[in-house]
């Protein structure tokens, strides 16, 4: 649910509405992105929560801050259908996959898009269970 929440909103601009979310140093790196970044990319940054089709944890880390506070970090790997009207070949990239739905009169074509966002949060006794979203990825859409 937080990667469609957050997927949305970053297709939609409202990243002030992504500070409770999101760690500082990751919006810093967004807002740089989001201002440049091509319409047609933009609006394929949004997952849908039934279009997510896959979801896998790529990497779980427990570590210790200089103070002595535990966290834990988990990236997640996403993979969604989105319907933005992306070309067949990103320049310089692999081919992006393409899914069709409907007959020959109501085909509807679908790109099937990876994404990687990793949650932190503080893992003390008695810490409050808060995660942050401390990277966003969507390789081929947000460079």
């Amino acid at each position: 649910q937080a990667f469609s929440l957050v997927s949305k909103l970053l297709s939609q601009r409202k990243l002030d509405l992504l500070e409770e979310l999101v760690s500082e140093e990751a919006l810093k790196v967004l807002k740089e992105k989001i201002s440049v970044l091509p319409d047609n990319h933009r609006d394929a940054l949004a997952a849908e929560l039934d279009a997510i089709m896959y979801t896998t944890e790529g990497d779980v880390r427990i570590y210790y801050d200089d103070d002595g506070i535990k966290f834990v970090r988990i990236l997640m790997r996403f993979w969604y259908l989105n319907g933005a009207n992306l070309p067949d070949e990103i320049p310089g990239e692999t081919k992006v996959f393409q899914i069709m739905f409907g007959d020959e009169n109501t085909k509807e074509k679908k790109h099937l898009l990876t994404a990687n966002y990793e949650f932190q949060r503080e893992f003390t006794e008695g810490a409050k269970p808060d995660w942050t979203i401390t990277r966003i990825e969507h390789p081929k859409l947000l460079e």
